[in-house]
């Protein structure tokens, strides 16, 4: 059986391409050759059976966009925060288009679920992927970070609607859902101030 795999000549993989480079950068490749230096004879037939390291390594390298750098899980690349600590936790501008989408989202949600959270039906994964696609990959983290300071004071200023109108009604409890009528999100907006790297409430103005 042919086990060139475990050498150094590849099939159909540009080692010069900046996936595979970013592959070797992060160690993934080192780590390919440490579990096959571990491996049995049996192991290592089945792993050549399967494709060897060849396929391992074209199959990560789906994982880097042509830049070399990581794709999330949403398959948007710029969001990775390895070594970056809290550096990209950072506040910016953010379009009013994607701040009204993640407003109306929110909306609906609060309604749906009663002001609770629910991560089966939430939807806000999708605005915050169709934010990060309409920016440049070096404004998608502190983009990403910005709306959810958004998002979240978008839903404590309808919690608090709710709450001034029915002091005892709980998150999960039904409510009259023309409360939030008067709840914009240019009003929310407009009692909002930064605060160090996050969007906080004015304390002057307690008013939705």
């Amino acid at each position: 059986m042919n086990i060139s795999g475990l050498g150094n000549t590849y099939n159909g993989i540009n080692t010069n391409s900046k996936q595979y480079k970013a592959l070797k950068e992060k160690g993934w490749l080192s780590g390919i050759m440490q579990n096959e230096a571990m491996m049995s004879a049996e192991e290592r037939l089945i792993y050549e059976t399967f494709g060897g390291r060849d396929t391992i390594i074209k199959n990560l390298m789906k994982q880097f966009d042509s830049d070399g750098d990581l794709l999330n899980a949403n398959g948007v690349a710029g969001m990775d925060v390895t070594g970056k600590g809290t550096s990209w936790q950072q506040l910016t501008s953010v379009s009013e288009e994607y701040r009204q989408k993640m407003f109306d989202n929110v909306k609906r949600e609060f309604i749906q679920e009663n002001g609770l959270s629910n991560g089966d039906t939430t939807k806000r994964s999708d605005i915050f992927k169709d934010y990060q696609l309409s920016v440049s990959k070096d404004k998608r983290l502190s983009g990403t970070w910005t709306l959810e300071q958004y998002e979240g004071q978008y839903r404590a200023a309808m919690y608090a609607a709710v709450k001034s109108a029915n002091p005892n009604w709980k998150p999960g409890q039904k409510f009259d859902t023309s409360i939030l009528d008067n709840v914009k999100r240019e009003s929310v907006e407009s009692t909002l101030v930064k605060n160090g790297n996050r969007l906080v409430r004015n304390s002057i103005d307690v008013s939705v």
